[in-house]
C-alpha cells in the first residue's frame, strides 16, 4: 500500500509542443475526451481543466484522481467462447453450434466456454456509433494482444473487475505529489515507462539507457488510446485468402487541442459500422500506411469551421504491432503529415481501388511521390499470373479483380487528358500520355488477336454472341503476352514488343507512334511495366448478355 500524501490538490500544467512524443500529446487530447465522456455519463467528482489551443491546466483532488483511474481501467468478468482450449485453464462448459464454412455448407463446431476479464471501455462506448460493438471489440482485442499481451500486466483491470478501487490512482497521486515537492527545489522527478503504456518501451535499450520520463508526462500515457484509431492488418495469401498481420495503431500528434478534440470526437461518432465478419469493414487494411491516410482523410472529411487540417493536427504516427509467441513486435513504423494534395489523391484511390495489391501499390507510390505504376513488376514476379489476368475458375474469387482497378485508372487518365486537351501539358501529363498510348497499343493487340482466335468481335461478345469462345480467347491472348513479357528483360523485351505487339496494326498518329518507339528504346522498364498493367486491364471482361444458346 502506497502511503498517502498531505496535499489536497495537485495541479498539472502542460504545453502541447513541449511534450516529448506524439503518444504523450495524444494522451493529453485523450484525457480531454475522457473528461467529456465522464461529464456525459454524469460521473463525479471530476478534475478541473482549463484549456487553450496549446496549453492545459488540470487540477486534481485525490477523489477526482480515483474517478479517472477507476474509469480508464474499469473491467468486468464475461464468458467467452473459444474454438481451442486455453492452456492451463479448464473450460466452464463446452457447446456445439452450427456454423457455415466458406462454401456456405453447414457443419457442427465445438466451442469451449471460459470466464475472462474484459476491459469495459465506457469512455469509448460514449463516442462509438455502435456503442459496445465491433469498434470497441477491436480496441479490447488490441489491448489484450499488444499493450497488455502479457497476462501479468492485466492486474490493474482484474482489481476493477473485482469491484476494487484502482490502486494506480493512489500510486500516481503520491508520485505526482513528490514531483511537485521536487519541483519546488528545481528538481525533475522521473519514473520508468512501461511497454503497456508506451509502444516500444523497454527496461533498457541496446545502449543500456533506461526508459524513463517525467512523472507528470508519464501520467498522460494512460489516455492516448482514446484518440488513436485502430485497424486490423491483413496480408493476401496465394489462394486469395488473408492472414492476420496484427494491428495497425494510428497515433495523432495534435496541433491545436481545442480544434483537435472537437474533430476527433466527431470522427469517432461517425465511424462506419458496416460489418465484415467480427470486425468493422472500415478497419480492415492491407498496409499500415493506409491506416494513417484513413485517419487524416476522416479527420479532414469531418472537419468543420474555417481552419485547415494542418491547424488541427501536425501528423500521425503509424505503428504495425503483432504478438508473436510471447513477444510483441513492431513490424512497421511510418509518419504521415497532412497535405491537401496527398488527401485529394488518396480520396481517388480509396473510392476507385478495391484490389488490395493495386490499392497498396497506389498508396505507397503516392506517399513516396512516385509515378502510380512504379514497382508494379515486382508484384507480377511474386504472384501467379491468375491474380492479374482474368481467368474464370482460376483468378481468386475472394478478391476484387486487379485488372478492373487498372482499367479504371487508364480510363481516368484518358478522361483527364481529354479534359485538358487545350491546356499546356505538365510533366505529369506527359507521363500520362505515355500511359494512354501504351494502353491503346495493348488494347488493340488483345482485341485483334482475340477476334482472330475466337472468330467473334468484342461487339459480338457485348451482344451475347459467342461469349465463352471470345472470353477464352481473350484470356489466352492476354495471358500469353503477360507471361512472355514477365520473363523478358531489356533487348529481349524490345524484340518481343516490336515483333509481336506491334505486328498488329495500331493506327496511331505518327507523333504518338514515334513517342512510343522512343520510350521503348530509352525507357524500356517503364514501357514493360505499363504494358503488363495494360494486359491486366484488357483481360477484364464484365458479364455480357446471354446469347441464344445460353452461353455467356
Amino acid at each position: 500500500m502506497v502511503a498517502k500524501t498531505e496535499v489536497e490538490t495537485i495541479q498539472l500544467k502542460y504545453e502541447l509542443f513541449e511534450l516529448p512524443t506524439p503518444q504523450h500529446k495524444a494522451g493529453l487530447a485523450g484525457f480531454v475526451l475522457l473528461l467529456e465522456s465522464l461529464r456525459l455519463r454524469k460521473v463525479s467528482p471530476l478534475p478541473e481543466i482549463s484549456l487553450t489551443a496549446t496549453t492545459a491546466e488540470i487540477t486534481f483532488t485525490e477523489e477526482s484522481m480515483q474517478v479517472i483511474f477507476d474509469d480508464i481501467y474499469d473491467a468486468q468478468e464475461v464468458k467467452v467462447e473459444s474454438r481451442s482450449k486455453w492452456k492451463g485453464k479448464e473450460p466452464l462448459d463446452v457447446v456445439e453450434r452450427i456454423v457455415k464454412d466458406r462454401s456456405g455448407k453447414e457443419k457442427k463446431q465445438k466451442y469451449f466456454v471460459y470466464e475472462s476479464i474484459q476491459p469495459r471501455g465506457a469512455f469509448l462506448e460514449t463516442y462509438f456509433p455502435d456503442g459496445d460493438g465491433q469498434w470497441l471489440k477491436l480496441w479490447r482485442d488490441m489491448l489484450w494482444r499488444i499493450l497488455r499481451g502479457i497476462p501479468a500486466t492485466r492486474k490493474v483491470y482484474e482489481e476493477r473487475a473485482e469491484g476494487k478501487p484502482s490502486s494506480l490512482a493512489n500510486e500516481t497521486w503520491v508520485e505526482l505529489g513528490k514531483a511537485r515537492k521536487d519541483a519546488e527545489s528545481n528538481k525533475l522527478r522521473s519514473s520508468s515507462i512501461s511497454s503497456s503504456l508506451y509502444l516500444g518501451a523497454q527496461d533498457v535499450n541496446g545502449e543500456r539507457v533506461k526508459f524513463r520520463g517525467r512523472v507528470e508526462h508519464n501520467f498522460l500515457l494512460h489516455f492516448w488510446t482514446i484518440v488513436a484509431l485502430l485497424f486490423d492488418a491483413r496480408s493476401v495469401k496465394l489462394d486469395g485468402d488473408t492472414d492476420d498481420c496484427g494491428f495497425v495503431i494510428v497515433i495523432p500528434e495534435p496541433a491545436h487541442l481545442e480544434y483537435f478534440t472537437e474533430e476527433i470526437a466527431r470522427l469517432l461518432r461517425e465511424l462506419d459500422t458496416t460489418k465484415a465478419g467480427y470486425r468493422p469493414r472500415a478497419a480492415l487494411i492491407h498496409i499500415p500506411e493506409e491506416g494513417g491516410l484513413e485517419y487524416l482523410y476522416h479527420l479532414a472529411r469531418h472537419r468543420t469551421g474555417q481552419h485547415d487540417l494542418s491547424d488541427c493536427i501536425v501528423a500521425v504516427e503509424v505503428l504495425q504491432m503483432q504478438k508473436q509467441g510471447n513477444n510483441v513486435r513492431a513490424l512497421a513504423a511510418e509518419r504521415i503529415e497532412p497535405r491537401q494534395h496527398l488527401l485529394d489523391q488518396y480520396e481517388v484511390i480509396r473510392t476507385g481501388c478495391w484490389n488490395p495489391f493495386f490499392r497498396s501499390l497506389r498508396i505507397r507510390n503516392l506517399l513516396r511521390d512516385e509515378l502510380w505504376f512504379t514497382n508494379a513488376t515486382e508484384l507480377f514476379a511474386n504472384y501467379p499470373w491468375e491474380f492479374f489476368i482474368q481467368s474464370i475458375g482460376k483468378t481468386p474469387g475472394r478478391l476484387p479483380f486487379y485488372g478492373a482497378d487498372v482499367m479504371r485508372k487508364f480510363r481516368g487518365i484518358e478522361s483527364d487528358l481529354q479534359q485538358r486537351k487545350a491546356t499546356t501539358m505538365s510533366v505529369g501529363d506527359r507521363d500520362n500520355e505515355l500511359s494512354r498510348r501504351i494502353y491503346r497499343v495493348i488494347r488493340q493487340y488483345v482485341s485483334k488477336r482475340s477476334e482472330e482466335k475466337s472468330g467473334h468481335s468484342f461487339e459480338d461478345f457485348k451482344a451475347g454472341k459467342g461469349g465463352k469462345a471470345y472470353r477464352d480467347a481473350r484470356e489466352a491472348v492476354a495471358r500469353d503476352a503477360f507471361l512472355a513479357m514477365r520473363g523478358r528483360r531489356a533487348e529481349d523485351f524490345v524484340e518481343y514488343f516490336t515483333g509481336s505487339i506491334c505486328a498488329v496494326p495500331h493506327f496511331l498518329p505518327e507523333e504518338e507512334y514515334l513517342a512510343v518507339t522512343d520510350a521503348l528504346l530509352h525507357d524500356t522498364d517503364r514501357v514493360k511495366t505499363l504494358s503488363m498493367l495494360a494486359l491486366s486491364a484488357t483481360s477484364y471482361l464484365s458479364e455480357p448478355k446471354k446469347d441464344e444458346g445460353g452461353s455467356k
